[in-house]
């Protein structure tokens, strides 16, 4: 678990825009293969300046985030640099105080610059992350992420894909004001969503999105961008990390006949994921954006 600090901001002639907003990077590690790490990451931040939460639910490949081998990443920018590096690429390694390693990553040209910082300790465990990012004198995001402790979790040991991933399910989208703090706007449609599985790799499946913008996502044999493991909805909680009041628990049956799930700061709802039991098929969600802002999904067809 990282804490994290965000903020970002534009400047177009006299007027400037941006915000600021901080909260928890949350990376549950639930197998490893010989290529690859995965993860059911959460992403959940609070406004500064309104307050209100923003959580993105979703699954990663960690390789290369929690843990960087020092010896590997000093062998690494040696070679690189006997090889010669490209204009404005830079690499580099070194001591940081006790038993500490930085790596820095830059790229940078006439129009933008991204420098990413990490901070790991002597057994490869990222400690600190720092990421700089800028387009011309435009504008700006600066992101940091502290290390806060790492967790022992109930997550099952799981060896097959869930059935859902044999769907190509499509969605309706919406989006809607502050569902959960008692004013509920009017809906307004986003538009659809299909989703498809396009090929497999160990646990890892490539996901098609095909909506407004097509693009790709990943799963896992955990969860997926429409699905959840069904061994993982006969738990009474999903997740939980009760040093921050974080959980995400099964609340009972839904408004569609499913597993309703629901995702808890601080004994505060977030969030809710509803689930077919026996497929894993997600049926449907409302998710906060930040700003009172909403976002749900419901399933149109398989």
């Amino acid at each position: 678990m990282y804490q994290t600090n965000m903020g970002s901001g534009t400047r177009i002639g006299d007027d400037f825009s941006g915000g600021a907003a901080q909260g928890y990077y949350i990376y549950v590690v639930t197998n490893i293969d010989k290529l690859n790490v995965y993860s059911i990451s959460l992403l959940i931040t609070q406004s500064i300046s309104s307050g209100y939460p923003s959580l993105n639910l979703s699954t990663e490949l960690l390789n290369g985030k929690i843990f960087i081998d020092p010896q590997e990443a000093e062998d690494y920018v040696k070679k690189v640099k006997v090889a010669g590096l490209p204009p404005g690429l830079k690499y580099e390694f070194g001591p940081y105080g006790n038993n500490l390693y930085y790596f820095l990553i830059e790229a940078s040209d006439y129009q933008s610059m991204e420098r990413i910082l990490f901070i790991l300790d002597n057994k490869g465990i990222v400690q600190k992350i720092s990421i700089l990012e800028k387009q011309r004198l435009s504008s700006s995001t600066a992101v940091e992420l502290q290390l806060v402790r790492v967790y022992n979790t109930n997550i099952p040991q799981i060896t097959s894909p869930p059935p859902a991933v044999k769907f190509s399910p499509t969605y309706q989208f919406y989006s809607s004001v502050s569902l959960f703090q008692g004013y509920h706007g009017m809906s307004t449609p986003l538009g659809m969503g299909r989703f498809a599985a396009l090929s497999s790799s160990g646990t890892l499946f490539l996901i098609d999105v095909q909506g407004q913008v097509r693009k790709q996502a990943i799963g896992n044999y955990y969860l997926g961008p429409y699905y959840i493991n069904p061994q993982l909805l006969r738990q009474n909680s999903i997740i939980s990390i009760s040093q921050i009041g974080l959980s995400w628990d099964i609340v009972g049956r839904g408004q569609y006949g499913g597993i309703l799930t629901q995702v808890n700061m601080r004994e505060y709802p977030i969030a809710q994921y509803e689930y077919e039991p026996n497929t894993g098929l997600l049926l449907n969600a409302t998710i906060p954006q930040g700003e009172g802002l909403y976002v749900s999904m419901f399933l149109v067809s398989k």
